[in-house]
C-alpha cells in the first residue's frame, strides 16, 4: 500500500469518526452532560450577566485546573449555541490526540510509514475509556502533553527564545486544563533529561529551564490553588491505592469500555497488528526505539506509585495508562524492517481495527441516543426554572456509569436547578464555579449503595418541586409521594406532594 493511499484511507476514517460523533451529539458519555450544562451556565454568567442562572450560580476566574476547558466550552456555546458546542467540543476532544501525536512525530522526524500507522492506531486510542466516560478536559490535557514533547524536541534540536516561550505557554495551558498533564510533562521532561545524560547530549542549564515552568506550576498548585476552598465546601478526606492484584488487573483498564467481548475483539486486532509488526522488524537499539520505551517505563512506575483515588481526584493511577501504549507502540514500530516485509497486512489490520472500533462506538452511541430522546421527552415536561432532584438508578457497567449525569439535561433544556453540577461546593476541582446556595441532596449513588444510605426525605420535600427518577426503579426504595406528571421507559417525573413540605 502506497503512503498516498494510506493517507487517503486515514483521512476517510477521521471524517467517518467525526460524522458519527456529530450525528449522535450530544453524546451520552457519563460526565459529558454535566460539563455541557456547566458550559451553558458559565456562558450565561460571563456573556449575559447571569440573566438565566445568575441567582443560582457564580463564576470567578481562578488560576486553577479545569478552567481552560470550561472557558473554551462557554465561548463555543456563546458563538454557535449549545447543540453546536456539544458536537464541536466532542469532536475536538477526539481529534486532539491524533493531531498532537502527529505534531510530536513530525518533531521527532519519524518516518512516514510509522507516522501513518501510529495515526491509525491513535483513532482507537483516542476513543478509550476516558473518552466514553466524558472526561473531556483530561483527554485534552493528554494531547497537550504531546504538544509539549514536540516543542521539547524542537528546543533540543535548536534552542530559541520563541520556542521556549511557546513551551512555557503550553505548560501553563496544561495546568489550566488538568493537573495530570503538568505532572506528565514533568515526568517526560525528567525522563528525557536522564536519557540525554546517558547519551552525553544533555545541557544542564537547558534541562533546568525546561523543568522550571513545570516546577512553578506544581508549586503554585500546592501553595496557592489548593487553598481555593470555603469552609462550607463538602470535602471527603480519603486515599485509595489499591492492592497489587488490582494494579495488575487495571493494566488494560483503558481498553475496557462498553462490552467485554467487543473490546476483546478490538484488543485481538491490535495484538495481531503489533505481533506481525514485531515479527517483521529487527531487534536493534537506537534513540528512536529506546527513548519511547524509556517514557513507557517511567509512566508504568508512576502508575504503580500513585493511588487510584484521593481527595478531589479519582482514577489517578489509570490516567498514566493512556500514554503507555503510545510509547510502547512507537518504540516497536521504530525498529528497522527486515528485507521481507508484511507491511501491507499490518496496514490492513490497522484499518480493520479502526473500522471495528467505529462500529462498536456507533452501536453504543445510537443506543444511548435513542434512550436520551425518550429521557428528554420527560425532561420537556418540567416547568422552567424548577427545583429538580434527579435520581440515578442505572448502576455501574464495569468502569462506566453511562447515564449518571443525564439529569443535567434538566439544566440545559429547562434551566432547572439540580444539586449535582460539578462545583467547588461539592468538593469538585472546579473551584471557580459555585452554587450561590447548595441545596440539600443525598449522594448521587445513594440508590446503588443500598438501603443503609441515610436520605432525609423531609428535606427533599422541602427543597424540590420535582423528582426526575430514572427507570427501572423500586418504588419501595424511593418513598416519595406526589403526582406523576409524565413517564416512559426511561424515566418518571414526579411532582412532589406540596402538603408534605
Amino acid at each position: 500500500m502506497t503512503h498516498g493511499t494510506a493517507r487517503n484511507i486515514l483521512l476517510l476514517a477521521v471524517l467517518s469518526y467525526i460524522g458519527v460523533i456529530a450525528w449522535f451529539s450530544p453524546l451520552v458519555i457519563q460526565d459529558y452532560p454535566n460539563h455541557l450544562a456547566r458550559g451553558l451556565i458559565m456562558e450565561d454568567l460571563i456573556f449575559r450577566h447571569g440573566a438565566e442562572f445568575g441567582s443560582t450560580y457564580q463564576y470567578h476566574f481562578l488560576f486553577t485546573p479545569y478552567v481552560l476547558g470550561d472557558l473554551i466550552l462557554a465561548a463555543l456555546v456563546a458563538v454557535i449555541g449549545l447543540s453546536g458546542a456539544g458536537a464541536v467540543w466532542a469532536i475536538f476532544t477526539f481529534l486532539s490526540l491524533p493531531l498532537s501525536l502527529y505534531a510530536w512525530l513530525r518533531a521527532r522526524q519519524t518516518s512516514a510509514d510509522v507516522t501513518v500507522l501510529m495515526l491509525f492506531i491513535s483513532l482507537y486510542l483516542s476513543t478509550d475509556t476516558f473518552f466514553v466516560m466524558g472526561f473531556t478536559e483530561f483527554k485534552l490535557s493528554v494531547a497537550i502533553v504531546f504538544v509539549a514533547l514536540a516543542l521539547m524536541e524542537l528546543l533540543r534540536r535548536r534552542w530559541s527564545l520563541l520556542r521556549y516561550v511557546a513551551f512555557v505557554a503550553v505548560v501553563v495551558a496544561s495546568y489550566l486544563a488538568h493537573l495530570a498533564a503538568t505532572v506528565f510533562i514533568g515526568a517526560a521532561v525528567g525522563a528525557s533529561a536522564a536519557w540525554g545524560v546517558v547519551l552525553r547530549r544533555a545541557r544542564v542549564v537547558r534541562e533546568i529551564l525546561l523543568m522550571a515552568p513545570v516546577v512553578a506550576a506544581l508549586a503554585w498548585h500546592e501553595l496557592v490553588a489548593i487553598h481555593y476552598r470555603e469552609p462550607t465546601d463538602l470535602i471527603n478526606q480519603f486515599s485509595v491505592w489499591g492492592t497489587p492484584a488490582k494494579k495488575i488487573s487495571r493494566l488494560i483498564w483503558d481498553f475496557l469500555r462498553y462490552n467485554i467481548y467487543q473490546e476483546l475483539v478490538l484488543l485481538l486486532l491490535l495484538a495481531a497488528l503489533l505481533g506481525l509488526a514485531f515479527r517483521e522488524r529487527l531487534p536493534r537499539k537506537s534513540p528512536q526505539v529506546l527513548e519511547p520505551l524509556a517514557y513507557a517505563g517511567v509512566f508504568l512506575i508512576l502508575y504503580i506509585a500513585v493511588p487510584f483515588a484521593q481527595t478531589e481526584a479519582s482514577y489517578i493511577d489509570v490516567r498514566t495508562l493512556t500514554l503507555i501504549p503510545v510509547f510502547l507502540i512507537l518504540g516497536l514500530l521504530n525498529l528497522p524492517r527486515r528485507a521481507t516485509s508484511t507491511g501491507l497486512v499490518v496496514h490492513f489490520l490497522a484499518i480493520a481495527l479502526v473500522v471495528a472500533n467505529l462500529a462498536v462506538l456507533t452501536y453504543h452511541f445510537r443506543k444511548s441516543s435513542l434512550w436520551l430522546t425518550q429521557y428528554r421527552d420527560i425532561v420537556a415536561k418540567i416547568p422552567e426554572h424548577s427545583d429538580v432532584l434527579p435520581i440515578y438508578t442505572g448502576g455501574r457497567n464495569r468502569n462506566l456509569y453511562t447515564y449518571l449525569h443525564v439529569g443535567s439535561f434538566a439544566v440545559m433544556d429547562r434551566h432547572a436547578l439540580i444539586p449535582y453540577q460539578f462545583s467547588g461546593n461539592v468538593g469538585s476541582p472546579m473551584k471557580y464555579f459555585r452554587y450561590e446556595h447548595l441545596p440539600y441532596a443525598p449522594t448521587e449513588f445513594w440508590y446503588e449503595e443500598g438501603r443503609d444510605v441515610n436520605v432525609d426525605w423531609h428535606r427533599i420535600y422541602a427543597t424540590y418541586q420535582y423528582a426526575l427518577i430514572m427507570k427501572p426503579f423500586s418504588a419501595a426504595r424511593i418513598p416519595l409521594r406526589g403526582r406523576v406528571v409524565a413517564e416512559n421507559d426511561t424515566a418518571e417525573l414526579l411532582a412532589l406532594d406540596s402538603a408534605t413540605r
